[in-house]
């Protein structure tokens, strides 16, 4: 085995990249830190005079390293990658220093604010219950498809906003750019198993039987509903303005339990005032620690909607 640190080891790929691709390109190890302070390394290659370098992460390469495989076999499986996936342009950023010019791609997120506390130092955000209203730039381009910015502290103080106007102008996005998706759990079934890359999926796991279009939960007929955004994508902000929890819930005439299934997705359940709060919370707990990757964890609490306040909180607190 291989006893090298895997900063070492990004280094030792960095330099075996220039020589092979020569002095027009430049590679540079880089550590990752994701939602949650999950940490990733990766290696970005440019050519010169691009601001395009694509991240080819290394964890799983380093680890093949570790296990014996040849260094010269995985710099050449890095450099396939790179030449199936680069696309040597140049874009201009300018148009990110001022407000006017991004404000309607604003948007935001839901994280954990425990988790995020270093994080939360350097970028706005907003409290809510245990978590965090943290926001970003939609970038949409032809030739790159999807990419966020997360929005930092340096860019409120560029644009000369507030952190008031910033939510503000964050939620009116949110509800023309990322509409709710809101269905009883059955009529999502089909595409949950299709797209185990979906963080929808998770939810699934919690369901024992299914019936028809409605989940039943261990069979005590507890019906259990999806909500997210139409992408699917951040989706658990839309706690945050939907429609649809308060409809539910004067329709039924039942408060609500939600169970925040990962960042992406939460999952519904009428309160039948029998199920106790420890098995729910026994539940979430069960799929963060079995069915998610880290960094895609909202919350190990549970959530309440009471539909005379019509305010969310977190179901017997613990704040953990």
């Amino acid at each position: 085995m291989n006893y090298i640190t895997i900063g070492e080891f990004g280094n030792k790929v960095c330099i075996s990249l220039t020589k092979i691709m020569g002095s027009e390109y430049e590679a540079v190890y880089k550590e990752v830190t994701k939602n949650n302070g999950v940490c990733l390394h990766s290696v970005m290659i440019s050519k010169r005079g691009s601001n395009v370098a694509p991240s080819i992460y290394i964890d799983e390469l380093y680890e093949d390293y570790r296990g014996g495989r040849a260094l010269g076999e995985i710099v050449k499986d890095i450099l396939n990658v790179y030449r199936q996936n680069a696309k040597e342009v140049r874009i201009n950023m300018d148009f990110f220093t001022r407000f006017e010019t991004v404000k309607d791609r604003i948007l935001y997120k839901l994280i954990n604010r425990e988790r995020n506390t270093r994080l939360l130092e350097e970028i706005p955000y907003v409290k809510w219950n245990d978590l965090a209203i943290v926001f970003y730039y939609l970038f949409e381009e032809e030739r790159f498809g999807k990419a966020t910015i997360l929005i930092r502290n340096t860019h409120m103080s560029m644009w000369d906003v507030d952190l008031e106007d910033l939510y503000k102008n964050a939620r009116s996005n949110m509800l023309k750019l990322q509409p709710e998706d809101f269905m009883p759990i059955g009529h999502i079934i089909n595409d949950i198993i299709l797209d185990c890359n979906n963080g929808s999926n998770v939810g699934i796991r919690a369901v024992g039987i299914l019936h028809g279009e409605d989940a039943v939960l261990h069979g005590e007929g507890v019906v259990m509903y999806f909500l997210s955004s139409e992408s699917r994508y951040f989706g658990a902000a839309v706690l945050l303005y939907s429609k649809s929890i308060k409809e539910l819930a004067e329709r039924l005439e039942r408060n609500l339990i939600i169970l925040p299934s990962s960042i992406h997705e939460v999952l519904l359940i009428p309160d039948d005032n029998v199920a106790e709060t420890a098995f729910y919370r026994d539940m979430v707990r069960d799929v963060n620690d079995t069915q998610l990757e880290p960094e895609e964890i909202l919350s190990y609490n549970i959530y309440y909607y009471d539909r005379f306040t019509e305010q969310i909180t977190i179901k017997d607190a613990d704040m953990m």
